[in-house]
Order: C-alpha cells, then sequence, then structure tokens
C-alpha cells in the first residue's frame, strides 16, 4: 500500500485498554450497533473486583481520550456494566448507549434501585446471558432487550426462553451466533437482533453450482495473481467491468491516497501506485460487488486488512507491507465466496509463503495475521505477546493501530461512497 492519510488518528495516554467492538445486526444484516469488547491493557497488573472479568472503569477512562463516536460512528454502543456503575452510572450519552447487565450479580434492592433510575432517565437496558429464574426474574422489569446465548441454551430452552419471553415485548438478541446456518435458526426462531461471528464463516454450497458473479470475481483474481501478469493485461480486464473500473478510479482519487493529481484512466493509476496496490483494492472492489453479502463484512476485511498493514508498518517491514495488506484482506474471502479457503487458494497463484500465512499462520505474514484475528474478538491471551515485544510494540499501541485503522476505513468508505 502507499503512503496514505491517516484519518480518525488518536492521541492517547499509556493506559489506553485493550478495545475491540462486535457488530450487531437487524433482520436486514444491517449494523445497528456495535459491543465494545474491554481489557487493561496492563496485561501484568490486571485489576479485577466484584466478580467482573474486565473492568467497565478501565473502559470508562479510555473515552476521557477519545469519542464514543469514534470508535462506532453514529451506532449505539453496547457497554457492560459493573454492578457498581450500574448503581452509580457515568455520564454517558443515553442516546447512544445501550447498558448490558452483565450476567451473574447479585439481584437485590441496591441493584433493582440502579436500574430504576437508568430507566427513569431514559437510558436502554440490555440483559447479557439472560436465564429466567426467580431469581433474575425482576430484571425484566427494567429491561428493553434481552440477549440469549443460543451456544449455551439447549433447543429446549431456548425455545421455552423465547416464549416466555415474547409476551412482554422485549427486543430478543441472539448471542455467539457462529455460524450461517444458525442464523438462519435464529431468524426462523424470530430474534430481531443478532451477534456473533457468523459473519466471518463460509456458507458452504453443497450440491449447488457457485454462481456467474461469483465466477467472474474468481476468474478476475485467479488473473490479477497471476505472477506474470502484465499491466496491459491488468487495463484489459479492469477495462471489461466498467462499474469496478469507476469505483477504481473514484478510489484512488480520493483522500485515501491522497495523491498529488488527479488520475484520469486506469493505465495512470496502475503505473503511478503499481500492480500490488492496484491488486489489493481490485480484490476488496470486487468481492465488495458481489451484493449478497452485508456491507460489514467489507468493513471487516477492510478493517483487517489495514491493521496488518500498519502492525507491519510498526515492525519495520515497511518493503513488504502491501503483502500484509493481501493477507489480511484474503483471510476473508470465504466468506464472501462461500468456497472453503484451501479450495480457493488452488485458483490464485499467491506464493507459498503467503498461502502458508492464510491457512497455517506461519511467517511474519501470518502471524500478524492471528495477532490480528485474536485482537478482533477480543481473545487478548491468545495474542503472540512475546513476538511483538520483539519489535518493541506494547499493547497500548496495538490498540492505538486498530482505532486507527477503525477510522481511516469509515473516512475511506464515506469517500468512496460504499453504504453501510
Amino acid at each position: 500500500m502507499t503512503d496514505v492519510q491517516k484519518p480518525g488518528h488518536f492521541y492517547m495516554s499509556e493506559l489506553l485498554p485493550l478495545l475491540a467492538r462486535q457488530p450487531i445486526f437487524d433482520r436486514s444484516m444491517s449494523v445497528v450497533a456495535y459491543e465494545l469488547l474491554c481489557r487493561t491493557s496492563d496485561l501484568n497488573h490486571i485489576e479485577v473486583s466484584d466478580g467482573d472479568s474486565a473492568s467497565s472503569q478501565v473502559l470508562l477512562h479510555a473515552f476521557t481520550d477519545l469519542s464514543l463516536d469514534s470508535v462506532v460512528g453514529k451506532h449505539k454502543a453496547y457497554i457492560n456494566f459493573t454492578r457498581n456503575l450500574l448503581i452509580t452510572p457515568p455520564p454517558f450519552d443515553r442516546r447512544q448507549l445501550v447498558v448490558e447487565v452483565l450476567e451473574g450479580q447479585r439481584v437485590d434492592s441496591s441493584l433493582l434501585n440502579g436500574l430504576a433510575q437508568l430507566k427513569a432517565e431514559g437510558y436502554t437496558i440490555a440483559l447479557d446471558d439472560f436465564i429466567l429464574s426467580d431469581d433474575t426474574r425482576p430484571l425484566l422489569d427494567y429491561a428493553d432487550i434481552v440477549k440469549l446465548d443460543v451456544l449455551q441454551l439447549s433447543e429446549i430452552e431456548l425455545t421455552t426462553h423465547i416464549d416466555r419471553l415474547r409476551p412482554g415485548g422485549y427486543t430478543l438478541l441472539a448471542e455467539k451466533v457462529e455460524t450461517p446456518d444458525m442464523l438462519e435458526h435464529c431468524l426462523a426462531l424470530g430474534f430481531e437482533l443478532f451477534q456473533g461471528y457468523f459473519l466471518e464463516r463460509p456458507k458452504i454450497l453443497k450440491g449447488r453450482k457457485i454462481s456467474e458473479s461469483k465466477q467472474a470475481v474468481l476468474q478476475l483474481l485467479a488473473a490479477l495473481h497471476d505472477p506474470d501478469v502484465s499491466i496491459d493485461h491488468v487495463e484489459q480486464l479492469l477495462s471489461q467491468d466498467p462499474v469496478l473500473s469507476y469505483k477504481l478510479l473514484r478510489l484512488v482519487n480520493s483522500a485515501a491516497f491522497a495523491l498529488p493529481r488527479t488520475i484520469d484512466s486506469l493505465r495512470q493509476a496502475i503505473t503511478l501506485l503499481g500492480l500490488d496496490i492496484i491488486r489489493n483494492w481490485v480484490n476488496l472492489l470486487a468481492m465488495a460487488n458481489l451484493g449478497d453479502k452485508p456491507s460489514e463484512l467489507g468493513v471487516a476485511a477492510l478493517t483487517r486488512a489495514r491493521m496488518c498493514e500498519d502492525l507491519a508498518h510498526s515492525m519495520q517491514q515497511g518493503q513488504r507491507r502491501e503483502s500484509f495488506f493481501t493477507v489480511g484482506l484474503l483471510s476473508t474471502l470465504d466468506a464472501f465466496m462461500d468456497i472453503p479457503l484451501e479450495q480457493l487458494l488452488t485458483n490464485l497463484s499467491l506464493s507459498p509463503p503467503l498461502v502458508r500465512a492464510l491457512l497455517h499462520h506461519e511467517g511474519d505474514e501470518g502471524r500478524v495475521l492471528k495477532i490480528v484475528e485474536c485482537y478482533e474478538r477480543g481473545r487478548w491471551d491468545a495474542i503472540d505477546w512475546a513476538y511483538l515485544d520483539t519489535f518493541g510494540i506494547a499493547p497500548s499501541q496495538l490498540s492505538e493501530i486498530y482505532l486507527a485503522a477503525l477510522g481511516w476505513v469509515t473516512q475511506t468508505m464515506e469517500q468512496v461512497g460504499w453504504s453501510r
């Protein structure tokens, strides 16, 4: 990738926590909110109080350094509240905040009074990992949203909860939705909101032919990744798709590239930026143009690619930044195409090191990809901190790279006119 402007660059304290977000979708697969996942970045001194697995106080500290808008945009933010915060809430904007009541908390008069106060002040309240019992039933008097863990509850327990909760008029949110099949099941059960990693998983098509549009994208990607491909052939391939050509020219002329002059032709774009950069952006534009996937998948793909690239830059892997971007981007190809990644890669002439990075997390590109994937999911303990430490990268710096990637992707999408 070329050096571009970094919108959304943050100036934060050394106490910045590890902070990630997970999208929440409605039935049309539009993003309506993000849940914020948080942990202190001082991994050797984790303070846990009141039985909570993460410190909401750390999250509050983060928002003295950056605005909620820089992390979730105009969407709502679901934030886990500890018992102390429920009883004495912080001054967050109630219009954008959804208060999540963590499971397993002692339900007593103090907790219920705190919820009553939040409700009276107009906050939206969600019950996290809710299991209906005599002890938890009083929480329903203050709830707007009830989150059910579809992995934790059996099928009988799930349907029983839905039958008992639906008459109360609560918005039902299915969380831990891990596969497209589980998503379809939850849609059929009548859930209104959905959270989980189903977006990253391919829906394997058994006994069905791949669509013509996906075949065309695969053929384009295969040709672009041919190590012997010429500029003339790339220009010819792109010229055959006017919509793709238009989007590419609009992109390279946006502030994302900050070029000193307007680019008027595909030949100019390829010559000035180079085949590696053009290839990466055509990869994304072609995949996003399929039209049968939520736009958030494009957001996730571009964020992952950008974070891999920026992490490589911080590791002083400057000459290979494009390969890190490529690995981050193509790691989502199976979700776009609904074909296993191993099968897809047999059709692309990627170098053996990049294939091993994608399939087995080998080499620097593969290790960075795994770090970024773990970060996205909030799996902080699975991150190879020792490897990052050899490059002098601290946890707070990794958070800054992630947040800067979010800001860059948001502005890039707005400038190019991608809908969300």
